[in-house]
């Protein structure tokens, strides 16, 4: 509804650019334009994609971690956000304003990266800091259960994320176990788990999150085959975890073994999953196929199987 006439306002997508800490950034512009007046405006929805293409541009041009990766860093140590300010040497209160999403310097970006990507100096880190005695030895506990179970996923992880956090898989955290529980939430709410059909729903899911939140859910990256969008390496992702059984049926299927956690996921993607699901995952093999077949993610990717699928595409999304 627009603003200025009591009347639909219709929105529309063209390319822009922004000037972002010295430097200008292509993006695609979301905004509305009033159908009686032809006056264009924006909402706080719209503003916040703008904003994110162009702070994602530069987070990965900067090597600076996203949010989500500074909030599982914290929450990887088990520690509170004074502490973790103090730990970095930020302050609480602007260690508190990088998870609100914004945007750190360079140099404090590429501290956070190194504590990120090198579980070395983290530690080194917690052990030569100002806290608490008894919270320094909480978060080195956490941390040697978690590298524990991250030796258990490596194998797994390094098959499913060959690329780099980027826009070819959406910005997204690349987490094992998010892919293991968005798998079993479709594979819980199809009537028989294709192979073809589990391929549409990830994609479908990954992409609209994207498209509403400029972030996809999984992290994993995409390409075109004849069949529709399919996931890196889709022949063996859904045979690499133990909660999913492979059918050797006269048409091969998957059943889950567990339920899905819903408690990894965030409410927005929590949100996405239960639409895609209600909207798709009935539907037959065919019916997909042929609908991702009318997505430009599939039309202007399909003469070469080895390119990756920018997430960008999923601003032009038709089936959601």
């Amino acid at each position: 509804m627009s603003p200025f006439r009591n009347c639909e306002a219709h929105l529309k997508r063209v390319p822009d650019t922004m000037e972002f800490r010295g430097k200008t950034y292509h993006f695609l512009n979301h905004y509305y334009v009033c159908d009686e007046s032809g006056e264009e405006f924006t909402d706080e929805a719209t503003g916040e994609i703008n904003f994110a293409q162009v702070y994602n541009q530069y987070r990965e041009e900067n090597n600076i971690p996203f949010v989500n990766e500074i909030v599982k860093l914290r929450e990887d140590c088990q520690l509170s956000k004074a502490d973790m300010g103090r730990l970095l040497g930020f302050g609480e209160n602007q260690y508190y304003r990088y998870e609100l999403g914004e945007v750190p310097s360079p140099s404090n970006g590429r501290l956070m990266r190194t504590l990120i990507d090198n579980r070395e100096a983290l530690v080194c880190a917690i052990k030569e800091s100002s806290i608490k005695e008894s919270n320094k030895e909480k978060a080195l506990l956490a941390l040697n259960k978690l590298t524990a179970k991250e030796n258990e996923d490596s194998v797994i992880f390094n098959l499913l994320f060959p690329v780099k956090r980027s826009i070819y898989n959406g910005y997204a955290i690349t987490n094992v176990n998010k892919v293991r529980q968005m798998i079993l939430y479709f594979l819980g709410h199809m009537n028989v788990g294709y192979k073809t059909a589990l391929n549409k729903l990830m994609f479908y899911a990954d992409f609209l999150m994207y498209k509403e939140h400029c972030v996809g859910i999984s992290g994993l990256s995409y390409s075109a085959l004849p069949y529709g969008n399919v996931p890196n390496n889709f022949k063996v992702l859904y045979g690499i975890f133990d909660e999913v059984d492979e059918v050797d049926d006269e048409k091969p299927y998957f059943k889950p073994l567990a339920v899905c956690d819903l408690s990894v996921f965030n409410e927005n993607e929590v949100r996405v999953l239960e639409y895609v699901a209600e909207k798709m995952a009935k539907q037959a093999s065919t019916a997909l196929s042929e609908t991702n077949h009318a997505e430009d993610a599939w039309l202007k990717y399909r003469h070469d199987t080895k390119l990756l699928v920018p997430f960008s595409e999923a601003f032009a999304l038709k089936a959601l």
